[in-house]
């Protein structure tokens, strides 16, 4: 079961458990939803939750960095965001579909799926769902220890007991498309879901030889884990090749991608990997004039988030639609065709 707590405007879930946000809402805010900004302070205000990450994460540190920007700048309208940690994208995506969540961080990989009924969500859609920019891209990052490094490819994984993360979070099913479409030497590997923190943790007493991690770069966790030193780590690439076949297994929104050098501790040279697209998505009952606020201030304060996390750097309004395939909201294409940012046909709805 969880337990919740208020702190500075933001809400932090504390525990595991999957149904019970609302409580969030009814217990911890003592406000309501309403479907319009409000001019008068003595109204109802606005409280809406954004689901991110699991701690140590980015989606987890920006997200607390995203609700006190949005608090505090769009106070006098009466909007207050608060965050929430969870377990990831998945768990994140059907927290929209129960109402427990208002907005969510999430990989497109899984949103498109949510949006159209296929792949994960083949029999259940999600039509609701609606995005309104795209973030950071994800970027897998699979550190193993490096007396099992041997060629430093996703071969190194054979025989080797990895932590993937919890069973909703994505790290287990993006790393599992890759190993599906290898068509030679495929590695077997020992999955033990956990959590990024329960996988430091177990790497460091050797009850897992690895992590795979994905997020924007640097993720926080990774980063004390190296900077620690204590145990000598490898980062494994994902090569050209690779990337080719799980594109050609029908993975078309990943793309190749590199961890600069110097982007951790000791990590003298770049990592090719791969990587794709996170978006901000609401619920398409959200209100238009909402989302509007939301949209504008994020975009108009995108300095103070690069300043909180460097992955946020990437972030630009000319690439707010760049991975993009759910279909945004109202108010966030209001906002872009006010800032003349062409918005594709296929994402209006």
């Amino acid at each position: 079961m969880k337990t919740y707590r208020h702190v500075t405007g933001k809400i932090v879930l504390l525990g595991i458990g999957k149904l019970l946000w609302f409580v969030v809402l009814a217990c911890a805010a003592c406000i309501w939803i309403t479907d319009a900004v409000c001019q008068d302070k003595n109204r109802a205000r606005v409280s809406i939750l954004l689901a991110t990450g699991m701690h140590g994460s980015t989606y987890y540190h920006v997200g607390l960095a995203m609700a006190s920007l949005w608090t505090t700048r769009l106070r006098d309208a009466g909007i207050r965001v608060s965050a929430a940690s969870s377990e990831g994208s998945m768990e994140n995506i059907e927290a929209i579909r129960i109402a427990d969540a208002d907005m969510i961080i999430a990989e497109d990989l899984f949103c498109s799926m949510a949006a159209a009924g296929n792949g994960l969500f083949k029999g259940k859609p999600l039509p609701e769902l609606r995005s309104i920019t795209a973030l950071w891209p994800d970027v897998l990052q699979i550190v193993i220890r490096s007396d099992k490094m041997h060629k430093g490819t996703l071969q190194d994984l054979d025989g080797i007991a990895l932590a993937t993360g919890l069973p909703d979070s994505g790290n287990k099913y993006i790393l599992e498309l890759l190993l599906k479409s290898m068509k030679n030497e495929k590695p077997k590997v020992r999955f033990r879901p956990m959590s990024n923190q329960a996988a430091v943790e177990a790497l460091k007493k050797g009850l897992v030889d690895g992590i795979d991690v994905t997020g924007g770069v640097p993720v926080p966790l990774l980063s004390s884990l190296l900077q620690d030193g204590k145990i000598s780590l490898g980062f494994l690439e994902i090569s050209g090749a690779q990337m080719e076949a799980a594109r050609e297994e029908g993975w078309k929104n990943v793309f190749p991608t590199v961890v600069p050098a110097g982007s951790y501790p000791g990590q003298d040279k770049a990592i090719h990997t791969v990587g794709h697209a996170n978006l901000l998505a609401v619920t398409a009952s959200l209100s238009p004039e909402i989302v509007y606020l939301l949209t504008k201030t994020l975009y108009e304060n995108l300095e103070y988030l690069m300043k909180v996390h460097p992955a946020c750097r990437t972030m630009s309004l000319e690439k707010a639609l760049d991975g993009v395939n759910v279909p945004l909201h109202r108010g966030s294409v209001r906002y872009y065709k006010e800032k003349k940012i062409k918005v594709p046909e296929r994402l209006i709805q």
